[in-house]
């Protein structure tokens, strides 16, 4: 069995850490060691991990001052351990179900090592008291990179990662100011320049309430709030186009020609109205919901994206 590391972040997460690191304890997998940093928490967090880590060594816990919640998971991936084979996210207000873990390295087990991999999964929506409300939508085009470019379906605390993942990005790490989310460069490294797994088959309850980082919407009226704040978030900040910026600026010698002609022309066709609406009209580029791929061709048009 291959020794999988669990990367946790916490922040003010008294009310719901203990059950998730129940859950942590719980799985079919072995050997699994947890290792936590918290972001400068100001409730009893800290004093619950330590008392969970008394009866459990395989339970480490860096305390750290707020940075928040990307540049906290970025520290977790740079002092995570080298000997072992897998990684995973873990926010600390869901519960994983027993094969969390085991099923996310049965997948990547079957795909090739050389290549740095990335796994993500369906999630099982659940309220405060954990009742369930539904699953997340199945991406309907799937992962690609001209999907990565402009949105992130991998949501961070389904990701499990192998060792070449953890050294890509050890290699080439970005400034977490220039990145949208943990989760959203992980995809794009994925889907640039190794292999991303998509499993149909939801293993954790993600858990929505009023306190979440980000969160998931349950009703078509939240869902559609949710992209429209989204969207309108793009705005002068741009932080897709940021992110991009910072990926060829990092990446640029080890992508394809055509990788880095689709890249470019996201980039550099905005120079005036008529370049952008051509772009529009022609772009590779989508986003998994189709009204959500006609709203980003009118904000690029309006150079707002």
């Amino acid at each position: 069995m291959k020794k999988v590391q669990v990367l946790m972040s916490t922040y003010n997460g008294e009310k719901f850490v203990k059950q998730q690191l129940d859950s942590l304890m719980a799985q079919d997998y072995s050997p699994v060691d947890i290792l936590i940093r918290d972001d400068g928490s100001k409730d009893s967090t800290i004093s619950i991990i330590n008392e969970y880590s008394k009866g459990n060594p395989n339970i480490t816990l860096i305390k750290g001052e707020n940075k928040g919640v990307i540049a906290s998971f970025f520290e977790l991936v740079k002092n995570s351990a080298s000997d072992a084979e897998y990684f995973a996210f873990c926010d600390q207000d869901d519960v994983w179900k027993k094969t969390k873990i085991s099923r996310a390295v049965e997948l990547l087990e079957r795909e090739d090592k050389n290549l740095p991999l990335l796994y993500f999964s369906r999630l099982e929506l659940v309220d405060e008291n954990l009742h369930f409300l539904r699953q997340s939508q199945i991406p309907p085009r799937g992962p690609a990179l001209e999907n990565a470019l402009i949105q992130n379906i991998a949501t961070g605390c389904t990701i499990v990662f192998n060792k070449k993942m953890r050294d890509l990005f050890l290699l080439h790490q970005p400034n977490p100011l220039n990145i949208t989310m943990h989760d959203a460069w992980f995809y794009l490294l994925g889907t640039a320049l190794g292999k991303v797994v998509y499993d149909e088959t939801a293993n954790i309850l993600y858990r929505q309430h009023s306190s979440n980082t980000l969160g998931m919407a349950n009703n078509k009226m939240k869902s559609a709030m949710v992209r429209y704040r989204n969207f309108k978030k793009e705005g002068k900040e741009k932080p897709y186009t940021k992110q991009v910026k910072e990926f060829i600026r990092l990446h640029e010698a080890q992508l394809s020609e055509s990788q880095i002609q689709v890249i470019h022309n996201f980039l550099n066709k905005r120079d005036s109205l008529l370049k952008r609406v051509d772009y529009a009209n022609n772009t590779p580029l989508f986003r998994q919901n189709s009204r959500d791929s006609i709203i980003f061709r009118l904000l690029y048009i309006l150079n707002k994206y």
